[in-house]
């Protein structure tokens, strides 16, 4: 299988409203009715390298900040927090479209996105 640019595939994914993620070792897409037959298929095709993808991004979680900590997060960290911890009270495709806007603002700031 030819190298896959899985986090450019991820950002053109949240961008249309849906988002994969793993719960319980198992990957879902959250918001699946905003992907055409084509983009599913991709997803289902790829579905080894997105898990590895995603396992390895969340085994990178830092530690929760304590009250003493001020060592700012990078946006990479910030980003895996937001991604890991889906607020109770919000829709799970609410909370991937604003960590998707917030990531383009903060790698907009970083000079990372034109």
């Amino acid at each position: 299988m030819a190298d896959v640019d899985v986090a450019g595939i991820l950002s053109k994914v949240r961008a249309l409203g849906a988002d994969v993620r793993l719960d319980g070792g198992q990957m879902i897409i959250i918001g699946s009715v905003h992907l055409n037959g084509e983009q599913r298929a991709w997803i289902a095709r790829h579905r080894d390298v997105l898990v590895g993808y995603l396992r390895t991004a969340s085994a990178g979680l830092p530690p929760a900040p304590s009250e003493e900590d001020t060592a700012p997060y990078t946006w990479g960290q910030f980003a895996r927090v937001l991604y890991s911890q889906t607020p109770n009270d919000v829709d799970e495709c609410d909370w991937s479209w604003f960590v998707t806007c917030a990531g383009k603002i903060a790698r907009r700031e970083l000079g990372e996105v034109k």
